[in-house]
């Protein structure tokens, strides 16, 4: 069996600095960074066999390369320096993990956990600091015994298990991707949205500023009226285009030899009787019409 933890209790020491503020959490991302497919499988709270009542490694790393004779690592992360010290008053329960199936074992801890002279010597050192592990201090080669099929079945079932949790978090990782993305658009369509009814609004307040009407009480000529007067506008600015400015003095002279023409055939009516039959069917076709 490879040497653990010492038994006699450790000197107190005082680290050099504070301990670095990082959670469980944020170390076990660093350490599936560090050792990432394809050379290395990274499995966590791995215990030595199946069937609980026994202590689990936070993780164990198997390297998948045939030239690295695929060495297995154990880790042991500490984030608090009162984690740490709760650690060495309790050696034996490092032997109760997977220590005796490594060919090394890391504490992972960052700067301020562990004091000068209080790492195990059958231990090496990971280093959190600036978001990765760093190697401190490299870990003796022990002595493993042969993985069996208890152990093997214990890294079987981690496997799976973390499988499927990578399965589940892949799946909430695509609902939230999709989720924002349609609150991205949805944001976007209000936006425009808002945008486009303001300009319609400020073009509706320059129109009843200009014509002094209100939009949704308006009572003014219609359709048909608005629609002749612009065509009137448009043959005058056609006449003032050419250089012309006579086209609508040519109009109204029109317009006085139509009149005057009417008047003459309204007399020529009257003197020939026929004046009370013309006003009868004009009245019945003003009827008609609707006026």
């Amino acid at each position: 069996m490879t040497e653990a933890i010492p038994t006699t209790q450790p000197t107190q020491r005082q680290p050099k600095s504070a301990a670095t503020r990082v959670n469980t959490a944020e170390v076990r991302e660093m350490l599936r960074r560090r050792f990432a497919s394809p050379e290395w499988a990274l499995m966590e709270e791995v215990a030595p066999h199946t069937g609980g009542g026994t202590r689990y490694a936070d993780a164990v790393a198997m390297n998948l390369w045939r030239s690295r004779a695929h060495v297995l690592y154990g880790f042991e992360i500490k984030v608090s320096r009162g984690d740490w010290l709760h650690e060495l008053r309790t050696p034996a329960k490092a032997e109760e993990s997977v220590f005796d199936y490594c060919d090394g074992w890391y504490l992972v801890a960052p700067a301020g956990v562990l004091a000068d002279g209080e790492l195990p010597v059958t231990w090496g050192h990971l280093e959190v600091k600036g978001g990765r592990v760093v190697e401190r201090v490299k870990p003796p080669k022990l002595q493993p015994k042969a993985l069996d099929r208890r152990f093997f079945a214990s890294l079987m079932r981690r496997g799976f298990e973390q499988l499927d949790q990578l399965t589940e978090l892949k799946m909430r990782q695509a609902v939230t991707e999709a989720r924002e993305k349609i609150d991205a658009r949805v944001d976007k369509e209000i936006r425009d949205r808002t945008i486009h009814f303001q300009r319609a609004k400020e073009a509706i307040a320059n129109w009843e500023k200009a014509t002094g009407l209100k939009f949704d009480q308006y009572g003014g000529p219609s359709v048909r009226l608005i629609r002749l007067a612009q065509q009137l506008d448009a043959l005058q600015m056609n006449w003032a285009s050419r250089g012309d400015s006579t086209g609508f003095m040519f109009i109204s002279k029109l317009a006085d030899d139509l009149m005057r023409a009417a008047d003459v055939v309204r007399n020529a009516l009257a003197d020939s009787g026929a004046a009370a039959v013309v006003t009868a069917l004009t009245a019945t076709d003003d009827e008609s019409l609707g006026f």
